[in-house]
């Protein structure tokens, strides 16, 4: 099976980024020119070091802060399918990039939403679906994509069809799958089984599935996610999905860990009952996928760095979901808008927390 890891990442860990890291990119233009003279015999190879098959080298055009000042940084091939840059990173919270050669001819800007790379930590997406594959609307090839461009690291993936997400977990190291779970379905044997075998906690959906959120038939699984340890996170929105019904669950299982997806999609009164619900039960989470960053400031003040989680819903809004334009977050911002201006408002150590250690925490993530 093919393995879809990061084609442009880090090499120097975040603590080491201050100043300077060092970049591999393993992506199709890597593939592609299998950095070779033409005609040069094998022992000759490492004079033709640096140019592609076509005699052209790549390139690292690369700006930061949402493409400040860029320039092009020369890439070393390392291997057959690998190249590497030392970038400079001093005063600065993201990279953005994109690989070309050196002529501009060919170019990999990641399905036109560019790569970016975040200096002072390895972010975690606590809410992205997979569905199909391809490049629709959820499709596998988006969510790469999408990923990719707004600089994650790891993710967090579910949808209705578990044997679906198994398939795509394997294939993505750095994803990790939850169950999907309605009441009557899937059987408790087979939520175990799953859970064994790597996945890290349960997907409710209410709305989608058509059940209220504190409906005693989801017991039996919550009984299963409190024996294995792990968390349970809920779509969160109007009518069956409503907070308070999820509060109902968070009261009759204190010791399961529930995260509000979205923390509420839906009128800002709704997102305040969610809100002091989480302040009242210390066992309620909540993400903040299509939530402005004004409000996600708000909510950490508010709540307190340690239970708040970055999530986007990628991709719905397909390869471009964290750069879209017009902006898809209240119609104010997209993701990578809303990230970044977290990171120039947040102290450090609460950044860190919301976009990396409270998800790796909870998820039970390998650094």
């Amino acid at each position: 099976m093919r393995r879809y890891d990061h084609p442009l990442r880090w090499l120097t860990p975040a603590a080491g980024r201050a100043v300077r890291g060092r970049v591999r990119y393993t992506g199709p233009l890597a593939r592609a020119g299998r950095v070779t003279a033409a005609g040069l015999p094998r022992t000759a190879r490492p004079a033709a070091r640096g140019l592609t098959a076509g005699g052209r080298a790549l390139v690292l055009h690369v700006g930061h802060d949402g493409w400040k000042s860029p320039v092009d940084v020369p890439m070393e091939q390392v291997g057959d399918h690998a190249w590497e840059a030392a970038v400079t990173t001093r005063d600065r919270a993201v990279l953005d990039c994109v690989v070309r050669d050196e002529t501009a001819t060919r170019c990999d800007n990641n399905q036109g939403a560019d790569y970016r790379l975040w200096i002072g930590l390895d972010p975690v997406d606590a809410h992205v679906h997979a569905r199909t594959p391809g490049r629709d609307q959820l499709g596998f090839d988006s969510l790469l994509a999408a990923a990719w461009s707004g600089g994650m690291t790891q993710a967090v993936v579910s949808w209705g069809d578990n044997d679906f997400i198994d398939i795509v977990a394997e294939a993505v190291p750095w994803l990790t799958r939850l169950v999907w779970v309605r009441p009557g379905g899937p059987g408790p044997d087979d939520v175990r089984r799953r859970l064994t075998e790597g996945a890290a906690g349960l997907k409710l959906h209410p709305a989608y599935d058509n059940f209220p959120a504190d409906t005693p038939g989801l017991d039996p699984y919550l009984k299963i996610a409190q024996e294995a340890g792990v968390p349970v996170t809920i779509h969160s929105a109007p009518g069956p999905a409503d907070p308070d019904l999820i509060a109902h669950l968070a009261e009759r299982f204190p010791t399961v860990q529930f995260v509000l997806y979205h923390t509420y999609l839906g009128p800002p009164e709704g997102r305040r009952r969610a809100t002091q619900h989480a302040k009242r039960l210390p066992n309620l989470h909540l993400e903040t996928s299509w939530c402005a960053s004004t409000f996600t400031e708000r909510l950490l003040d508010d709540l307190g760095p340690d239970r708040v989680l970055f999530g986007s819903d990628a991709a719905t809004d397909g390869p471009t979901h964290f750069v879209r334009k017009p902006p898809n977050i209240e119609m104010r911002e997209n993701y990578n808008q809303s990230l970044l201006r977290l990171a120039k408002r947040l102290k450090p150590a609460v950044t860190r927390k919301f976009l990396e250690t409270n998800a790796r925490t909870l998820f039970n993530l390998n650094t």
